[in-house]
C-alpha cells in the first residue's frame, strides 16, 4: 500500500484485528499521554445534531506524541452507524473504518484499565452487570489487566442471556464466571463491579456493594445516585460536565445532582491518575466510584491499531489520495452525441 493511499473498513473488517491485550496497552498509554499533554479532545469534546429519524455525534482526538488524530461519527436511528475517520497531525487523510467492534473492545477496555488503576489489593471477585455487545469484550479484558481476578459473577435483565453469556466463556480465560439471579447478588460478592447494561432505571444502589468495593459505571442509567454519597472517591475520565451522558446525565435529568455538584465531588481525572500525576484509591477500606463516558481517544488508538494490521494484511478498500491526472478540455460535445440521454 503506498503511503498516500486512504483505506476504508468496512463492517465486519476490523473485527478481530486488536487483540484485549493491544486494546488494554495502547489505552493505557493514550491515558498516560491525556494526564501529560492535557489538550487532547475536540473543542467542545462532542457536538450533537438532532434530526425527526436520528441522532447523530461526533468526538475528536488528538495524540501529539502518535502523530495521530481523528473523528468518531456516531448516527443512533433506525440506520445506525460507527466510523472513525482519522488523520494524521500534518493533516493527511489515511482511514475511515466501520468501528462498531472497536468502540465495544475500546470500552471494556477502558473500564478495565479503571479496574486495574483503582481496585483495592488482593480482589479476586468481580461482577459484571450486563450481557450484551460490550459486555463481551469484559472477561478477557479483565483477565488482561487484573491477571489475580479468580471470579466473574454475571448478571442481566434475562437469565437465558446470562447462561449463554457465561456458557460462551467458560474454559476460555483463567476465570469462572458465575450466573448471578439479580445484580444485587452479584455486586455483593464482588469487590470490583461494573455495569454496562442497557436498563433505563438504577438496577445497583449502594446498599447493594461491599464495602471497600469499586464501582465502574458505564451503562446510561443503571445505577442509582446515591452510590455519589457512598463513594469515598469519585473518578472520571473527563471532567468536562458540560453535557454529560450516561449515569452522570440522568442524576443531573433526576434532579439528584447538578454540574456544578459534580464538579466539586469528582477527583482528578483518570489520565492523571494513569500518568502517575495523581493519586488513585486513597486505602483499601475507601469505597471507590468511576464513571466513565468514553472519550475518542480510546478510539483513536484502537483505530490506528486496526489500520496499521489491515495495511500489512491488506485489507479493505484503498484509495489513492495524490493529485487526480489532469483532464484535456475536448471542447464542445459533438453534435452526433448531443441527443444522446
Amino acid at each position: 500500500m503506498d503511503n498516500d493511499d486512504f483505506l476504508i473498513l468496512r463492517s465486519g473488517e476490523a473485527e478481530g484485528l486488536v487483540t484485549p491485550q493491544e486494546a488494554l496497552e495502547a489505552v493505557e498509554d493514550a491515558w498516560k499521554e491525556y494526564g501529560q499533554a492535557r489538550q487532547v479532545l475536540s473543542d467542545p469534546p462532542s457536538l450533537h445534531l438532532a434530526t425527526p429519524g436520528a441522532q447523530f455525534r461526533v468526538k475528536g482526538a488528538v495524540l501529539p506524541e502518535s502523530g495521530l488524530a481523528g473523528f468518531r461519527l456516531l448516527s443512533e436511528g433506525e440506520a445506525a452507524r460507527d466510523w472513525f475517520w482519522m488523520a494524521d497531525t500534518k493533516g493527511q487523510p489515511l482511514a475511515l473504518i466501520e468501528a462498531s467492534w472497536l468502540r465495544s473492545l475500546r470500552t471494556a477496555s477502558t473500564a478495565a484499565l479503571a479496574a486495574r488503576l483503582l481496585v483495592a489489593p488482593g480482589v479476586t471477585s468481580a461482577a459484571v452487570i450486563g450481557a450484551g455487545q460490550i459486555a463481551a469484550h469484559l472477561p478477557a479484558a479483565l483477565a488482561a489487566a487484573l491477571p489475580g481476578l479468580t471470579t466473574l459473577h454475571v448478571a442481566a435483565r434475562q437469565a437465558e442471556a446470562v447462561e449463554a453469556f457465561c456458557a460462551g466463556h467458560q474454559g476460555m480465560l483463567p476465570l469462572q464466571l458465575q450466573p448471578a439471579a439479580t445484580p444485587a447478588e452479584a455486586a455483593a460478592k464482588a469487590g470490583l463491579v461494573i455495569t454496562v447494561s442497557s436498563a433505563e432505571a438504577p438496577v445497583i444502589r449502594a446498599a447493594d456493594l461491599q464495602a471497600g468495593a469499586t464501582l465502574v459505571a458505564l451503562g446510561q442509567a443503571d445505577v442509582a445516585a446515591d452510590v455519589l454519597g457512598w463513594a469515598g472517591a469519585f473518578f472520571v475520565d473527563s471532567a468536562d460536565f458540560s453535557r454529560p451522558g450516561g449515569n452522570l446525565g440522568a442524576w443531573i435529568a433526576a434532579g439528584a445532582t447538578t454540574e456544578l455538584a459534580l464538579a466539586r465531588q469528582v477527583g482528578p481525572d483518570l489520565g492523571l491518575v494513569a500518568a502517575g500525576l495523581a493519586p488513585g484509591r486513597g486505602d483499601a477500606a475507601q469505597n471507590v466510584l468511576a464513571v466513565l463516558q468514553g472519550m475518542a481517544i480510546g478510539d483513536l488508538v484502537l483505530a490506528a491499531l486496526a489500520w496499521r494490521k489491515a495495511r500489512l494484511r491488506r485489507l479493505g478498500l484503498r484509495f489513492g489520495l495524490g493529485e487526480a491526472p489532469s483532464a484535456r478540455f475536448r471542447g464542445p460535445t459533438p453534435r452526433r452525441n448531443r441527443s444522446l440521454r
